[in-house]
């Protein structure tokens, strides 16, 4: 007999605990060519902001010997190229979906999670709140209790 592996989080029901990491996966085009999405509890997307962010030039990563170093600058098509052309995707994924929402203020989060909530694709947001590698936003949310609630 098969194990249930179904897990929920906040009222959300996945089928199995297995989820990409945010940022590490895009917008899951590129690991449908290597991967059944359908076998993953959640695909994570990669952060989305208000508007597209072109990111930090190249290079972006460093391999050490201690693993990686990135500095990706939350490079990423932005909501409206988002909705247009990632959300059909992402619908015909056959596995639950966790958008990652990045921004430089709280209004930014806001306006992009009200955004996502006119697409049922979009299962959960994931709030980005601890991304170093940018000028706003980022670490100024996650390093202070307050502002993170």
């Amino acid at each position: 007999m098969k194990p249930d592996m179904k897990v929920n989080i906040a009222g959300v029901e996945f089928a199995n605990p297995i989820m990409t990491a945010s940022g590490c996966c895009g917008y899951g085009e590129e690991l449908s060519q290597l991967f059944p999405l359908k076998k993953l509890g959640a695909l994570v997307t990669k952060s989305i902001t208000l508007a597209p962010r072109l990111g930090h030039p190249p290079p972006r990563t460093a391999e050490t010997t201690a693993g990686m170093l990135n500095a990706i600058g939350l490079a990423n098509v932005g909501i409206d190229n988002f909705i247009c052309d990632k959300i059909l995707f992402l619908k015909k994924c056959g596995t639950k979906i966790v958008v990652n929402v990045a921004g430089s203020k709280l209004e930014e989060y806001v306006e992009v999670c009200s955004r996502l909530n006119d697409h049922d694709t979009v299962d959960m947001v994931e709030l980005n709140i601890s991304c170093p590698n940018v000028n706003e936003g980022g670490m100024e949310f996650g390093s202070d209790p307050v502002m993170t609630e």
